[in-house]
């Protein structure tokens, strides 16, 4: 018995230790409404903030509204704060794109047209709006949180997680 909780509790730990190992390493690359490409690599050094949405969540523009008010609070702090819609250009155009950012200067506005960033960071359960927070190295810190509720604390919740990350060098 003992023999055989030690070899799962080895294969726990190598099956964990490859998880972390594979999101340090794999990037990914997202479009701007301008058509500026920008990749998750080109942000380490800084804490990332990715909300996913897309023109099927309703609960777009309050997610939109949180998140500024996020990345207002961490101006000129190592913090890049993006909303990341998840639609092809077909579903929503680059101008439509710009045009739902044009209020959020403080905020990357980039496109994930084919999912791929979502589909890695948003855990088993898809959900849009997906809000995930990466370390300085690209690493998920925390879990993906699914959905969002207006009436939460959210801000104040991901900024002790942003406070955290930014105290470690």
């Amino acid at each position: 018995m003992f023999i055989r909780f030690k070899r799962i509790t080895a294969t726990v730990a190598i099956m964990t230790g490859f998880v972390v190992t594979a999101s340090a390493q794999q990037d990914f690359t997202f479009s701007s409404p301008d058509g500026q490409s920008t990749s998750l690599s080109s942000m380490r050094g800084s804490v990332v903030v990715l909300l996913f949405s897309g023109v099927q969540d309703p609960q777009r523009r309050e997610g939109l509204k949180a998140i500024e008010a996020l990345a207002e609070r961490y101006q000129g702090k190592e913090v890049k704060v993006c909303w990341v819609s998840v639609n092809s250009t077909t579903e929503l155009t680059n101008d439509q794109l710009k045009a739902f950012g044009a209020t959020a200067a403080s905020i990357l506005m980039l496109r994930d047209a084919n999912q791929a960033a979502f589909k890695r960071f948003s855990g088993k359960q898809a959900q849009l709006p997906t809000i995930v927070v990466l370390d300085r190295q690209s690493n998920i810190f925390g879990q993906p949180r699914g959905g969002f509720n207006p009436n939460s604390d959210f801000i104040n919740d991901l900024a002790s997680m942003i406070d955290t990350l930014l105290q470690r060098k």
